[in-house]
């Protein structure tokens, strides 16, 4: 939905697309809107719990949850995360406290439903997701009002303070302070309605917001103004301001003292500034249009504390139990689940009570249903403990989740399909993997330091999409296959293609737009996919099934098994992506690089460019891993060989991403 600027006008818009979604549906679906609108970010599991929490005697059906999530009232913004557009949650707050079944003694009763809630994840799972933990309690201390809201007010203000002056816990880059203050502001932006009382609060997050997006518009009085909320002042420190912004403030600064006696008289100056204009080396120039885009970073803690005591996992299901259906264990269910975990038949506990062993193994049916929702994998009475010992070991890996910001430009190939390329820094990093590392071969020696030239490298492996509309683009060299994938999906990687169809590519796309594209040099891809880290994978010491696709019944270091899907999967699905902003760099589909193979890095360019024979070579380099590989095979310096050209060779795991450069060809 696109924001205007009367407000009426988006209200309208926001009313339509409400009456479109329960037009489609059920009016009950309406009271689901309400009580979904309040949390600030949505997951399959809040809106479940939401439902059965307020809505049983409703008669809303447990498939209204996925038709709203699915819908185009939500989007999605990480793996299993959503929001409602800011206009329709807007709209339907405002109705909910109109609504005769809800009002405000509702909002409340959600409100304080949601800080219990979002206290229990917190409680359950340390460190994971923390940053959407802290909206959700913040929102619903505010739908609380009085103290709560001002307490609210406060936490914000801290946070931003903190923040801004590079002070907080979390050791964030110049990008990612960036980030968070820009998803800070956009919280509070989200919860304006509720804090018109804190109004110092919203202009400096709103002055914030234009900082970061459109500094030009920024006035010095606005620099210059003191933003204070309770014991907080909030200033703009100078490292945020662009520089012609800063230099501005400064001229504002000297012109305050200019007056005083014994300064001498301001002095002004005349001074150029420079366009930076990117050349390929041809007659004309290449117009670039970068833009900034925010993503979520991932990094895996082992934490070997962590570990669960068995004695425990009755207290625990019956915790989650709760969290999925609203209601706790019934005491057949606990003698049930206490039997089980004891090794006992239903025969040897029906002696406990007065009902049979046929009538608890009718209730066992349903406990083990809801315990296959909640735990991922089926559950009976033969595995639960198998179940749940492999659920515990997975507690042991802590996900930290923190914002970045990075550049890219969008190249619009057509019909709405559009290529994202993310701007790669220049640098140097270690390449090859250290001989200590587990899983490592031969061939990722002897370990070298390689210097690497900025350059544009897809956000994405090429998708099927993307690969249809370039396919049809007019031929370069040879004949493409518009439709090679075996897992069919606009947005999956597309897969089976060759070395040659993958240069094939790259040069209908740059004779279409004017650019030079190519595939990366190895070094390129392992500087691309590390992003600053040393360790195996950019995730860090190992890695899970829940940030990436790869054979997860296999281990890596101090991982657990996970969910080994046999197939590709869209890409960015995970919605987590390495520090400079690029998805799927581990798992999903091997990728070609342009190399040549070589046995070792005796011998290799330390430029980054990539490493030619002059003699005929039939095999080329993919790195990354795939769906089908075990995580050994998708670290950061994992390296492998695969022939060139014969299609009916290429295996369902290959794939690629393409490369823009500047001022090299290789």
């Amino acid at each position: 939905m696109t924001t205007v600027a009367d407000p009426e006008q988006w209200r309208e818009q926001a009313k339509q697309a409400v009456e479109r979604f329960v037009g489609r549906f059920d009016e009950s679906y309406r009271l689901l809107l309400y009580h979904a609108a309040l949390p600030l970010v949505l997951t399959p599991e809040l809106v479940n719990y939401l439902r059965n929490e307020f809505l049983r005697s409703e008669q809303v059906p447990w498939v209204a949850e996925v038709d709203l999530l699915l819908s185009d009232l939500c989007s999605q913004v990480g793996y299993e995360l959503y929001a409602m557009d800011t206009h329709v949650r807007a709209y339907l707050l405002e109705e909910m406290e109109k609504h005769p079944r809800c009002g405000e003694q509702r909002m409340q009763k959600v409100a304080q439903v949601l800080i219990s809630y979002v206290s229990y994840l917190s409680r359950l799972n340390p460190g994971r997701r923390q940053q959407e933990i802290e909206a959700q309690r913040w929102a619903a201390m505010v739908y609380l009002g009085g103290e709560q809201c001002k307490e609210a007010a406060r936490e914000i203000a801290k946070r931003l303070l903190e923040t801004s002056r590079g002070t907080g816990s979390e050791n964030l880059t110049e990008s990612g302070i960036r980030a968070e203050l820009a998803r800070l502001a956009r919280i509070t932006e989200e919860l304006s309605a509720q804090l018109q009382q804190e109004p110092a609060l919203l202009e400096y997050a709103r002055l914030m917001q234009r900082i970061l997006r459109t500094p030009e518009t920024v006035s010095q009085a606005e620099l210059n103004r003191s933003y204070r909320i309770g014991d907080e002042e909030l200033t703009i420190p100078d490292r945020l301001l662009p520089e012609g912004l800063r230099l501005r403030a400064m001229s504002s600064s000297r012109q305050t003292v200019a007056g005083l006696e014994g300064l001498p008289p301001v002095q002004t100056f005349e001074f150029e500034v420079a366009t930076i204009t990117i050349s390929d080396g041809a007659e004309t120039s290449l117009s670039i249009n970068l833009q900034p885009f925010e993503f979520e970073v991932a990094l895996i803690e082992v934490n070997e504390s962590a570990q669960i005591n068995t004695s425990s996992f009755p207290e625990i299901v019956d915790e989650m139990i709760f969290t999925k259906t609203g209601q706790h264990l019934n005491k057949f269910e606990q003698l049930i689940l206490q039997g089980t975990l004891a090794n006992q038949t239903y025969e040897k506990i029906s002696e406990s009570t007065k009902y049979s062993a046929r009538h608890l193994r009718n209730v066992a049916l349903k406990l083990w249903e809801v315990l296959s929702q909640v735990l991922g994998e089926k559950v009976d009475k033969r595995n639960l403990q198998n179940v749940l010992k492999r659920w515990a070991a997975r507690r042991h890996l802590t996900i930290h989740r923190h914002r970045q910001q990075a550049q890219e430009f969008i190249e619009d190939l057509g019909n709405g399909v559009q290529l994202e390329m993310v701007a790669i820094p220049s640098g140097s990093f270690v390449m090859g993997s250290p001989e200590d590392e587990p899983r490592r071969n031969e061939s990722e020696s002897p370990q070298h330091t390689v210097t690497i030239q900025s350059f544009f490298l897809g956000k994405y492996p090429v998708t099927q999409a993307q690969w249809q509309a370039v396919a049809s683009l007019p031929q370069v060299n040879h004949e493409l296959d518009a439709n090679p994938s075996r897992f069919k999906g606009e947005n999956r990687p597309v897969e089976r293609v060759s070395w040659y169809d993958g240069m094939e590519f790259c040069g209908r796309l740059s004779q279409y737009t004017g650019k030079p594209y190519r595939l990366p040099s190895e070094a390129e891809w392992e500087y691309a996919c590390r992003a600053g880290t040393t360790t195996p994978f950019h995730f860090g010491e190992t890695i899970t099934s829940e940030l990436a696709n790869y054979n997860a019944d296999y281990t890596y270091g101090a991982g657990v098994k996970g969910v080994y899907r046999k197939e590709t999967t869209p890409v960015g699905s995970f919605g987590v992506a390495n520090a400079f902003g690029l998805y799927d760099m581990h798992g999903n589909v091997w990728e070609w690089c342009a190399d040549h193979s070589h046995s070792d890095y005796e011998g290799a360019p330390t430029d980054g460019s990539a490493w030619l024979d002059a003699t005929d070579n039939d095999y080329r380099v993919l790195q990354g891993g795939s769906w089908g590989f075990n995580p050994g095979s998708c670290r950061s310096a994992s390296r492998d060989f695969y022939v060139r050209a014969e299609r009916g060779n290429i295996r369902n795991n290959v794939g690629f991403r393409v490369v823009c450069a500047f001022g090299r060809t290789q």
